[in-house]
C-alpha cells in the first residue's frame, strides 16, 4: 500500500480525497433519510454503498498506472462508449433480458446487465474528455474559426447520440467541458464568442420553430412557422413553470421544483435533523435529481454550506493540479474533469432551487446510480492521477502562442 500512501501524500491530492469521501457521505445519509420516509426505497441505501465502495476501489486503483498510459486507450474508449450509446438507440433491441435496453421515464438511456444497469453516456463523458485532450495536445490548428470543427465534432456525436435516447440534462454537460478544454488549450476567445452566440441563434430558432397550434406559443414566425416543432411539450411546461405562481401549473408541471424548494428552505439554518424529511419525501426524484432539496432540509443553511464548499475546494484541488501540471495531455484532461463535474454540478444545484428547468441531471458523488458514481469517481481517481505523476517536461510552456 506504500503506492497509494505516496499518491495521497501530496498536497494538492488530500483535497480532492477529502471533498469526496464528505460530499459521499452526505449523499448516502441523504438517501438513507429519503428510504426511511418511503419503504419503496428501502434497498436503496444498501446499493448506494455497494456502488461508492466500488467508484472508490476503482479510484484508487487508477493510480496503479500513469494517466499516461491511461490516456493510450482514449480512443478505444471513446469509439466503445459511442458503440454502446448506438446500440441503446438501435432499432429492434429487446427491452428485458441480459443486455435489453428499457424504457425508463421516457429514455432509452441504460443496458441491462444482469442485476445491475449500464448508463453510457455517463462514462462518455469521461471518454470524450480524455479523447479531446489527446486531440487537441499537440496541435494548433483549432486557433483558426474552421480549426474548431475537428473538436466540436468529437463531442458533438456523442451529445447527439444521447439527445436521442433522449436525456438532455448528461448532454448539456458537454458543452462546459468542450468550451472550457478549448479555452484552456489556447482557443481565440472571439472564435468561442461567435459559436456562443451561433448556438443562441438556433436556441431561438428552435423555441419558435412550427406553427402557434402546435408550440402553443401565442404567436409565431411565418418564417419559422414550416419547420418541425424541436422543443417538446413537456419542455416547454417546464421552462413556463419556472415563472408561473398558478397553482394548477405548480401542481402539475411546477411540482417536482416547488416542493424540492420548499423542502429546501424548510431546513432553515440548522436543518429538521439527520433522517427528517417530512416534506422531501414527497419530492418526485429526490434521491437522484433533487437530492440537493433534502441535504438542505435535514441539514439547513449549514449543512447546504459544508457540501458547497467541499465541491470548491474539490474544483479548486483540480485547476491547480491543472494549472501546474506542464504536460499538455494532463493539463487538458484535469482541466475538462474540473469543467464536467462543475458544469454537472452547477445544472443540478440551479434545478433544485428553480433558477432552471428540470433537465433531469445528478449530483456528482452525491446522487443515487451506479453509472453516475462510477464515472464521478473515474474522474477524482483521473484528478489524483495527474497530480502525482506530472512528469518533468524541458521545453516551452504547453498551449502558448505567439499572437
Amino acid at each position: 500500500m506504500k503506492w497509494l500512501w505516496r499518491q495521497l501524500a501530496i498536497a494538492t491530492n488530500w483535497p480532492v480525497f477529502v471533498a469526496v469521501t464528505i460530499v459521499s457521505a452526505l449523499g448516502i445519509v441523504s438517501i438513507w433519510a429519503h428510504a426511511q420516509s418511503d419503504p419503496r426505497y428501502s434497498g436503496d441505501v444498501r446499493k448506494q454503498m455497494v456502488f461508492v465502495a466500488i467508484g472508490l476501489g476503482c479510484m484508487l486503483l487508477m493510480q496503479l498506472v500513469s494517466y499516461r498510459a491511461i490516456g493510450r486507450w482514449a480512443w478505444g474508449f471513446y469509439l466503445l462508449s459511442l458503440l454502446m450509446l448506438i446500440y441503446t438507440i438501435m432499432p429492434g433491441v429487446p427491452s428485458s433480458g441480459l443486455f435489453g435496453v428499457p424504457e425508463i421515464k421516457g429514455a432509452k438511456a441504460w443496458i441491462n446487465l444482469g442485476s445491475i444497469s449500464l448508463q453510457p453516456a455517463e462514462l462518455t463523458k469521461v471518454a470524450s474528455c480524455m479523447v479531446l485532450a489527446r486531440y487537441l495536445r499537440f496541435r494548433s490548428n483549432y486557433r483558426t474559426f474552421g480549426g474548431l470543427v475537428p473538436p466540436f465534432a468529437l463531442v458533438a456525436a456523442p451529445l447527439l447520440l444521447i439527445l436521442k435516447q433522449p436525456d438532455l440534462g448528461t448532454a448539456l454537460v458537454f458543452i462546459p467541458m468542450l468550451f472550457v478544454m478549448l479555452f484552456a488549450a489556447g482557443a481565440k476567445i472571439r472564435h468561442l464568442l461567435m459559436v456562443m452566440l451561433l448556438g443562441v441563434m438556433v436556441g431561438a430558432v428552435a423555441w419558435y420553430s412550427g406553427p402557434k397550434e402546435e408550440t402553443g406559443l401565442s404567436r409565431d414566425l411565418p418564417v419559422l412557422r414550416k419547420l418541425p416543432v424541436l422543443v417538446k411539450p413537456h419542455q416547454r411546461a417546464r421552462v413556463r413553470a419556472m415563472f408561473s405562481r398558478d397553482p394548477a401549473v405548480l401542481r402539475e408541471a411546477g411540482f417536482q421544483q416547488q416542493t424540492a424548494l420548499t423542502a429546501f428552505g424548510s431546513g432553515g439554518l440548522t436543518g429538521r435533523g439527520v433522517g427528517n424529511v417530512p416534506v422531501g419525501r414527497i419530492v418526485p426524484e429526490a434521491n437522484n435529481d433533487m437530492i440537493f432539496a433534502l441535504i438542505g432540509e435535514q441539514f439547513g443553511f449549514i449543512g447546504s454550506s459544508v457540501l458547497l464548499v467541499s465541491f470548491l475546494v474539490l474544483f479548486a484541488a483540480g485547476l491547480e493540479i491543472a494549472s501546474a501540471t506542464r504536460e499538455p495531455f494532463g493539463r487538458l484532461v484535469a482541466t475538462g474533469i474540473v469543467a464536467l463535474l462543475a458544469g454537472q454540478t452547477f445544472l443540478n444545484l440551479m434545478v433544485s432551487v428553480k433558477l432552471m428547468p428540470v433537465t433531469g441531471i445528478t449530483l456528482p458523488f452525491v446522487s443515487y446510480g451506479g453509472s453516475s458514481l462510477l464515472a464521478s469517481f473515474i474522474s477524482a481517481g483521473l484528478l489524483l492521477n495527474i497530480g502525482g505523476n506530472r512528469p518533468l517536461v524541458i521545453a516551452k510552456e504547453a498551449f502558448e502562442f505567439d499572437e
